[in-house]
């Protein structure tokens, strides 16, 4: 089967715009509009909303951003399909050079069970992340988040202890099962970091192809 070349996918050609105070871990991008991400931002304060573009200016300056990307995707076919392309142009090197993608998050469209041709859409994108050696996460529907903007939102902090007062509050805190997906995610992007830092200090040993 030939394989079909995929064009650059959409980029800042500047720095992200609209940055956090603190330069942020990790880029949320979404793969088409309304996947969620503005939500998702507001509540991972270590994380970054880049829009529907890719970080290009990837390095360690203060106007530089980090190459870490999670991308994400709402659960319709045309949100599998927009994601399953991304991935693709990432394996063809269509992304920013330097880019790294640690994961890909799929988000709810509705409380109804999917299709079953969108299962089998979602399963082929996540075997392809996997493949690229991204985290699979899945996110599923939030009632709570339907009567709130994103800047209403509260951002987990993996230090503070929930209390039952703000269990049922997404104001106070966000939902548990949006809080699990935090701390993966924390997890896995922190390991990513401290393995690319290790990288780029003189003298690392490079790995054998």
């Amino acid at each position: 089967m030939t394989m079909v070349s995929l064009p650059p996918v959409p980029m800042w050609q500047r720095a992200v715009p609209n940055r956090p105070a603190r330069p942020p871990l990790l880029w949320l991008v979404g793969v088409h509009g309304g996947a969620g991400v503005s939500s998702l931002a507001a509540s991972m304060s270590w994380a970054g909303d880049a829009g529907q573009r890719w970080p290009a200016r990837i390095g360690i300056g203060a106007d530089m951003d980090s190459p870490l990307v999670v991308l994400v995707a709402r659960t319709h076919m045309r949100g599998m399909n927009t994601l399953h392309r991304a991935l693709i142009s990432h394996e063809q090197h269509a992304t920013p050079a330097g880019s790294e993608v640690v994961g890909i998050i799929t988000v709810a469209d509705s409380a109804r069970p999917l299709p079953n041709p969108v299962i089998e859409r979602r399963d082929d994108a996540e075997d392809l992340a996997r493949e690229l050696g991204a985290q699979v996460w899945r996110l599923g529907w939030l009632e709570q988040w339907r009567a709130l903007e994103p800047h209403e939102m509260a951002a987990w902090n993996p230090t503070v202890t929930v209390s039952p007062v703000d269990e049922g509050d997404p104001t106070r805190t966000p939902p548990q099962p949006v809080r699990h997906l935090a701390e993966q995610i924390l997890t896995t992007a922190r390991a990513a970091g401290a393995r690319i830092t290790a990288g780029a200090q003189p003298g690392a040993k490079t790995a054998s192809p």
